[in-house]
This record gives structure tokens, sequence and C-alpha cells, in this order.
């Protein structure tokens, strides 16, 4: 397309998945947590579909990260026995430290045990000095720590949370408790990088939002929860610790709607069958596995920066694909109809399908999406279902060879979804559109 002295063209790549030089040895995580980092296969009330409650089809992200990133970290060996640690796990990884109820008290309990908790009849007090010997060998054996907790503490008072007068207590105290652990870490393991994850806030989920529905009162306890959070980064950080923001993706549940990647979209309330597509297991509490590799993600990046590892984080479509057992390409295939090649150009019209795609147009009816204005302003709208799927970058080049993106300072997005362009003064310019598919 040409328009005075400036010529347009489209075109459009395929996608590529980064990837990572593998390290010399597995990266060797221990994890200390509640349900959410118990391993799914132990946590069958949520985790199995009703129509056959003894086999799991979701996982959380100590499975995925065993699953799709064993070259590059372990949580050590694996028991599939109930009760095969003489401890207080259920069984799973060597490192796992996932007890399903534990608050953070729980766990400073634990910490701060002493053999005379042997003696106790109640069990749970007797397995806590256990439980803390063979947390402090492993922690002589791991390269990286991870405590991950507070959601029970959320969920023991939510309501106080949500509509008390003033925070309860138990936020500032979840903070303290967090600090207690991680010090305990840090007293058996001085140079251990450890990661202390933000608490995810438990009102993203459909089991509290069906019961707390008051707009005023939801925004008051999500509040509370991230000034929470902003005191236990501010703590994690001043002992040294890195920060995995977990609140960022209850954050993303929250206001995300309906939640997407890359142009597909999953489904809030929970499902029996715990299918792919729902954000969280049949008891619309637990993240499912696409939340949980989400998590995963963020844990890794936080893995990354506390060890200097290169761990290769989780895309999107990696997520979709090999984790879901999805198709990543199925928003653009919904679209296109039998049209299915991204390069392929049926219709003739120099747009190919992806970027017939993005532009909104049809890739078996030659058209143009681009308006000239008399200033060589150019003009086109991209379909906004289309961009959560692909990346537009217009680009420029004087010479068809060298190819660079257009200034943002030249290109304008309107509140109508309309892109301006405004040209170059260099003489001849030639555009082009590169669309290529979200990693």
């Amino acid at each position: 397309m040409q328009h005075g002295n400036h010529g347009w063209i489209a075109c459009c790549a395929g996608a590529a998945l980064a990837c990572s030089a593998l390290d010399a040895a597995p990266l060797r995580v221990l994890a200390i947590g509640d349900s959410m980092t118990e391993e799914y296969a132990f946590e069958l009330t949520f985790s199995a579909p009703d129509s056959n409650p003894a086999t799991p089809n979701t996982d959380n992200w100590p499975d995925i990260l065993t699953n799709h990133r064993a070259a590059w970290l372990t949580l050590g060996s694996y028991r599939s026995a109930m009760l095969s640690w003489a401890d207080l796990r259920d069984g799973g990884f060597e490192y796992n430290y996932g007890v399903p109820g534990f608050k953070t008290a729980d766990w400073v309990a634990v910490c701060q045990s002493t053999v005379a908790d042997l003696f106790s009849s109640d069990p749970i007090v007797a397995l806590r000095y256990p439980t803390r010997n063979d947390l402090i060998n492993n922690l002589a054996e791991v390269n990286a720590v991870i405590i991950f907790l507070g959601g029970n503490d959320l969920k023991s008072n939510y309501t106080g949370i949500y509509s008390g007068p003033q925070p309860p207590a138990l936020l500032s105290q979840a903070v303290t408790n967090l600090a207690t652990i991680h010090d305990f870490v840090r007293s058996h393991a001085p140079a251990l990088p450890i990661i202390i994850a933000t608490i995810p806030d438990i009102g993203a989920s459909p089991d509290v939002a069906a019961k707390y529905t008051d707009p005023t009162l939801r925004l008051q306890a999500r509040s509370r929860i991230a000034a929470t959070n902003a005191a236990l980064s501010a703590m994690a950080v001043a002992r040294g610790a890195t920060v995995a923001r977990i609140d960022a993706l209850t954050d993303r549940v929250f206001d995300q709607v309906p939640f997407q990647l890359n142009g597909t979209s999953f489904i809030y309330p929970p499902s029996p069958v715990n299918s792919p597509r729902p954000l969280f297991c049949k008891d619309g509490f637990h993240p499912a596995t696409m939340a949980q590799a989400l998590i995963a993600d963020i844990l890794v990046d936080a893995l990354n920066r506390a060890t200097a590892a290169t761990i290769p984080r989780f895309a999107n479509r990696e997520i979709l694909g090999p984790v879901l057992g999805l198709n990543p390409d199925q928003p653009y295939l919904d679209w296109a109809a039998g049209a299915v090649g991204f390069l392929a150009n049926p219709d003739g019209d120099g747009l190919p399908n992806l970027a017939e795609y993005v532009l909104a147009t049809s890739p078996t009816h030659a058209s143009s999406p681009f308006a000239f204005a008399t200033n060589g302003r150019m003009r086109f709208t991209p379909s906004p279902a289309a961009l959560n799927f692909a990346t537009l970058i217009v680009e420029e080049s004087s010479n068809l060879a060298t190819w660079l993106p257009v200034p943002a300072t030249r290109i304008t997005v309107g509140a109508d979804g309309v892109w301006e362009i405004a040209p170059t003064t260099a003489s001849p310019g030639f555009y082009r559109l590169a669309v290529t598919p979200n990693p």
C-alpha cells in the first residue's frame, strides 16, 4: 500500500519459546507451607473429580515444577504412600514441608518445639519435634527455601478482616510469625537464600466471594490484606529475603474478568469435574492447575533472583499446552474457521492470516483496514480480543532492509481503540505491522 512517499506493508511471525542452558545440577529447594504447598495427590477431597474421587486430576506448584522443571530443580526424593514420613507430612517430596491446615502459628510451634512435645497425647503436638529435626537436617542439604503461608490465617477470621471495625490482630501477627519462621531457618542455615511468599488474598476465591458479597466491605478486606502484604514484604527485605508476590496473582483474579491467558478464557466458578478450565478446584477455595502454574512461575522468578539460577519461566503458551493440555492457538483457530496458517494469505491482499485476525478483517475477502489522513497519518483498529493472543508492533524502514519499531511518541491509541501512526519526516519511509503470537 502506498501513500505519498510512505509505504505500508504487513507481516507476521510465529512464536518461539525461549530456552535456557541447564544448570550443572538441579537446584535443591525446600518448601515450608500448608495445603497450597502439599502435593495435590494427598488432597483428594478437592483435587480429584467427583467421577473418580481416588485419582487427582489437578496439580499444584510443586507438582508442576517437578513435572516440567526437573532438569533445573528438585524437591528431593518422593514417597507416594500416606504417612511415609515420620513427621507431620503426609508423604510426597523429601524437601516439601506442606502441612494441610497449618497457620503461621502452627509452624512457629514446630520451630519452637522441644523434646517434651514427644510425650503429648495430641499426635499433632507429638510430631512437631520430629518435624523440626527433619527440617533442620534437610536445611543442610538444600540450596534455597520457600516459605509460603498465611492463607489459613486469613481464613480463620475472614469475617473480621471483611467487616471488623479494625484490622484483626491476626494480620500483624501473621507477619510476626513469618519473621520467626524466617529467623529459625536463618539460624540453622546462615547463608541459605530464603524466599518469602506474600499471602494470597483468599477473598478472590469463589468459596469466600460467595459468602462475602458487599462491594465496599470486599474492598476493605482487600485493602487490609494488601497492607499486611506490604508489611510482610518490608520485613522480608529487611532480613535479606527475596519476596515472591503471590498477592499479585490474587489481585489479577479480582480484577481481570474473564481471566485470560493469551486470549484463552478461564472459568471462575468451580466444577465437579476439575477440568483444565476452572481457576479453582471443585472446593472453590484451592487454586486449580492453571492458577498453580502461574504461582510456579512467580516462585521460579523469585528463585532465580535469590540464587542467580537460570530456571526458565513459564510462558503462557507452555501453561496452556504442556501443563494444561489445551491448544495455545485455539482463539486464533476459532476465528480462522479453516484458514489455519498464520502466514497464509488466501485472499491475496498482502495481509497474512494472523495479521487479518489482529486487524479484524476477513482472511478470505481482500480488503484494507488502513485509512490515511491528508497529513499522512495512518489509522487502523485492531481487535481487542485478538490483541490478547498476539502482539502488534509498527516498524519502519528507509530502505526495506533495516526495520526498527516506530517510537511510541508517534503512536496514539484512542479510547475507541483506534491506532494512529504519525509518519516520519524521512523520505522515503516504509512501514510494516509485525504480528507475533504472545509467548
